[in-house]
């Protein structure tokens, strides 16, 4: 070797990399994550993945430890890369890095929160009734149909069970909540068993009145829990005078609504604000929570806690009901 290219081999900064030793705690049932910590390192960034990798997301992390912000309501494996960051106007030889892939078990109260299909509103009121058609879509779907009628959900709310003999098979009601024994508004919850297929069957649902001339109503399908963990604010504009506006909300957890009242100029008139308990389910005037609205003003809701917010429009003479409900992206069994 040359003397000039020894004396730049042996000046060269030596590369050392090191393990940070990454660990789950606990390890059995594991809530968080804890390494060792790297002299000179002033942060570290966490790289989250449930798919080896290939979609990540990343945190940046001042201390050695990480609490997991997940629940799950299946069995699911995660893998982390903790790499620990340095200022960079400091020269640091080598970098620091560490990885580990852990399995989440399902959270009791998470998976009994998530772990179903919701159809937001029925009822068998007057002339008002909900039809319901119910279709596996899976092999071995059983499980139960509960419905919760306005006020704190219960274990001991009407239910029935299904079960499916193979796939493509339906079961359909004229009335669902007549055959639940049970009258009034409420909500529906479509619960597969513990030990069984764990997706819910395809559902529809048709709300409608009956009257002289035939039936008049809309079709609503079922939603998924996991869509509405934290759902997005959304606008309602003042309704037209043919038409009576409700809100409805089915709670999972605790949580509260916010109403923020515009004029048609676009000011805001007021704010209103109203909290739920969880597992429960109310629909009412939209006028009890905003007051009453003139032409053009609006008025936006926005939410803390899971739970899916709904409104109705339905038409004064013929009582033709319309459900909406605002949809969000959904989050994967994962919270």
């Amino acid at each position: 070797m040359r003397p000039l290219a020894l004396l730049t081999f042996l000046l060269a900064p030596t590369i050392l990399a090191c393990d940070l030793n990454v660990r789950a705690v606990p390890a059995d049932a594991p809530t968080s994550l804890e390494w060792d910590r790297y002299i000179g390192a002033v942060s570290y960034r966490v790289t989250e993945s449930t798919d080896d990798f290939v979609t990540t997301r990343s945190y940046e992390v001042p201390a050695t430890t990480f609490a997991i912000p997940h629940r799950v309501s299946e069995t699911t494996k995660f893998s982390y890369r903790v790499e620990a960051d340095f200022d960079p106007e400091q020269v640091i030889d080598g970098a620091c890095s560490g990885a580990v892939s852990l399995t989440m078990k399902p959270d009791p109260q998470f998976r009994r929160m998530t772990r179903k299909s919701v159809v937001p509103i029925v009822g068998s009121v007057g002339n008002f009734r909900t039809w319901l058609r119910i279709t596996s879509n899976a092999p071995a779907q059983r499980g139960r149909l509960v419905f919760h009628p306005a006020g704190v959900a219960s274990d001991a709310d009407p239910s029935m069970r299904y079960e499916f003999a193979g796939i493509r098979q339906s079961f359909t009601w004229d009335d669902i909540v007549k055959t639940l024994g049970s009258s009034g508004i409420g909500s529906l919850d479509i619960i597969p068993d513990d030990d069984s297929e764990a997706t819910p069957p395809a559902v529809l649902a048709r709300h409608y009145t009956d009257a002289a001339t035939g039936t008049f109503g809309s079709f609503e399908p079922a939603v998924l829990p996991f869509d509405f963990l934290a759902p997005s604010p959304f606008t309602v504009d003042a309704p037209d005078p043919r038409f009576r506006l409700n809100l409805g909300f089915r709670t999972f957890t605790a949580a509260t609504v916010s109403a923020l009242i515009f004029d048609a100029a676009g000011h805001v008139k007021t704010l209103k604000t109203v909290s739920y308990p969880a597992d429960y389910f109310t629909l009412y005037p939209a006028s009890q929570l905003v007051g009453t609205l003139a032409p053009g003003e609006t008025f936006t809701l926005s939410f803390t806690g899971s739970i899916i917010p709904f409104y109705t429009l339905t038409e004064n003479g013929t009582n033709d009901p319309a459900v909406v409900i605002p949809r969000t992206s959904a989050s994967r069994f994962i919270e």
